[in-house]
């Protein structure tokens, strides 16, 4: 048996329109301003489908609603057999249409970036989910975007946003010290190391971290 003929609640532009101005306006009004910075890839390995360098320049401010409001998801911070790995994660929603005014692209895609002012953290989007809530009224209205803390590999990043370039400044402070010799040994072929110790504690260098003396 078809569907009844006088109520049409796939296809109906005016209860759509308003449906989408509803969700515009409580993500307007509870969420936060993002900063959303897409992936440019400057490099691509076209035999593992992959980037090889790829840089980050455009940026765009977007509103989006925090789902993860008691804090970050993940695994937070864990104790590696590298060290300490800080592994957060959040949630957020966005508007489809907002975005896509915005930023002029159909949706986010994964590998881009997203800057939380308040914590001043980026994040990397890992997955976007395009149809929850499924597809209300026949269309669907947000995006809800995965995305965890983004680890730093070699990507050019020159935003022009001060925040987000001074999370991947590297220090080269690194005042050269007379007293190292930087020619290897004739006899070892290792360099030889300054042992300086400050407080108690013996600063090595990079030449050999096995041995105080070479």
């Amino acid at each position: 048996m078809p569907v009844n003929q006088y109520f049409n609640t796939i296809n109906f532009a005016p209860e759509q329109n308003l449906l989408e101005n509803l969700v515009v306006e409580s993500i307007q009004i509870h969420g936060q301003d993002f900063i959303y910075v897409p992936r440019a890839i400057v490099k691509e390995d076209t035999i593992f489908n992959e980037d090889v360098l790829s840089e980050f320049s455009e940026t765009h401010s977007v509103e989006m609603h925090i789902e993860t409001a008691d804090g970050f998801e993940g695994e937070g911070d864990l104790l590696s057999k590298f060290g300490l790995e800080i592994r957060d994660q959040i949630v957020t929603i966005c508007s489809v249409s907002r975005f896509t005014e915005i930023t002029s692209r159909l949706k986010p895609l994964v590998g881009d970036l997203i800057y939380h002012p308040i914590s001043d953290a980026v994040f990397e989007i890992k997955f976007v989910e395009d149809e929850q809530p499924f597809y209300q009224l026949g269309k669907n209205y947000v995006y809800k975007i995965t995305s965890e803390l983004f680890v730093y590999s070699h990507e050019n990043i020159s935003t022009g946003v001060v925040e987000i370039d001074n999370n991947f400044t590297i220090s080269s402070s690194v005042a050269a010290d007379d007293s190292i010799d930087n020619v290897a040994d004739s006899d070892t072929g290792l360099v030889p190391l300054d042992t300086t110790t400050v407080d108690g504690v013996i600063d090595f260098t990079t030449g050999n971290p096995f041995s105080e003396e070479y």
